[in-house]
Protein backbone atom coordinates (compact mmCIF):
# COMPACT_ATOMS: atom_id res chain seq x y z
CA UNK A 1 0.00 0.00 0.00
CA UNK A 2 1.59 3.34 -0.15
CA UNK A 3 2.18 5.55 2.81
CA UNK A 4 -0.66 7.44 4.33
CA UNK A 5 -1.19 11.03 3.29
CA UNK A 6 0.91 13.83 5.63
CA UNK A 7 -1.54 15.30 8.35
CA UNK A 8 -2.22 19.02 7.88
CA UNK A 9 -2.12 21.35 10.55
CA UNK A 10 -4.16 24.06 11.22
CA UNK A 11 -2.93 27.53 13.15
CA UNK A 12 -3.83 26.10 16.28
CA UNK A 13 -1.83 22.62 15.40
CA UNK A 14 1.00 24.70 13.98
CA UNK A 15 0.94 27.45 17.52
CA UNK A 16 1.21 23.97 19.92
CA UNK A 17 3.99 22.10 17.95
CA UNK A 18 6.04 25.34 18.16
CA UNK A 19 5.07 26.34 21.26
CA UNK A 20 3.95 29.60 20.82
CA UNK A 21 0.09 31.49 20.23
CA UNK A 22 -1.97 31.19 17.38
CA UNK A 23 -1.88 34.95 17.15
CA UNK A 24 2.13 34.59 16.67
CA UNK A 25 1.48 32.42 14.17
CA UNK A 26 -0.63 34.35 11.99
CA UNK A 27 2.00 37.13 12.98
CA UNK A 28 4.64 35.05 11.69
CA UNK A 29 2.65 34.00 8.41
CA UNK A 30 1.51 37.71 8.16
CA UNK A 31 5.48 39.10 7.86
CA UNK A 32 6.60 35.97 5.41
CA UNK A 33 3.69 37.30 3.04
CA UNK A 34 5.03 40.28 3.20
CA UNK A 35 8.29 39.57 1.94
CA UNK A 36 6.95 37.86 -1.03
CA UNK A 37 4.74 40.63 -1.72
CA UNK A 38 8.15 42.77 -1.37
CA UNK A 39 9.42 40.66 -3.78
CA UNK A 40 12.09 39.33 -1.38
CA UNK A 41 11.30 35.80 -1.20
CA UNK A 42 11.12 33.18 1.74
CA UNK A 43 14.55 33.01 3.56
CA UNK A 44 15.25 29.23 5.16
CA UNK A 45 14.52 30.24 8.61
CA UNK A 46 11.54 32.62 7.29
CA UNK A 47 7.68 30.74 8.62
CA UNK A 48 6.72 29.12 5.49
CA UNK A 49 3.60 29.50 3.07
CA UNK A 50 0.57 27.61 3.88
CA UNK A 51 0.94 24.20 1.81
CA UNK A 52 -2.40 24.23 1.39
CA UNK A 53 -5.77 26.62 2.65
CA UNK A 54 -9.25 25.50 3.17
CA UNK A 55 -11.51 28.59 2.48
CA UNK A 56 -9.39 31.67 4.40
CA UNK A 57 -7.74 28.54 6.38
CA UNK A 58 -4.20 28.46 5.68
CA UNK A 59 -3.47 24.61 6.53
CA UNK A 60 0.63 22.91 6.54
CA UNK A 61 2.07 19.31 6.47
CA UNK A 62 3.74 18.55 9.81
CA UNK A 63 6.80 17.80 7.60
CA UNK A 64 6.98 21.50 6.47
CA UNK A 65 6.09 22.68 10.07
CA UNK A 66 8.96 20.25 11.56
CA UNK A 67 11.55 21.33 8.98
CA UNK A 68 11.05 25.05 10.02
CA UNK A 69 11.22 24.28 13.42
CA UNK A 70 14.34 22.25 12.62
CA UNK A 71 15.82 25.64 11.44
CA UNK A 72 14.00 28.44 13.35
CA UNK A 73 16.19 30.99 15.09
CA UNK A 74 15.39 30.43 18.56
CA UNK A 75 16.41 33.22 21.11
CA UNK A 76 20.08 34.03 21.08
CA UNK A 77 20.83 33.06 18.51
CA UNK A 78 21.55 35.25 14.97
CA UNK A 79 18.76 35.66 12.09
CA UNK A 80 20.26 33.74 8.95
CA UNK A 81 20.43 36.51 6.27
CA UNK A 82 18.85 36.99 2.63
Amino acid sequence: MGTPPERLLDTGGVAEAAGITAATVRLYLKRTRKRVAGGLGVRPADFPLPDDQFGRSPAWREGTIRAWLAVRPGRGRPTPSA
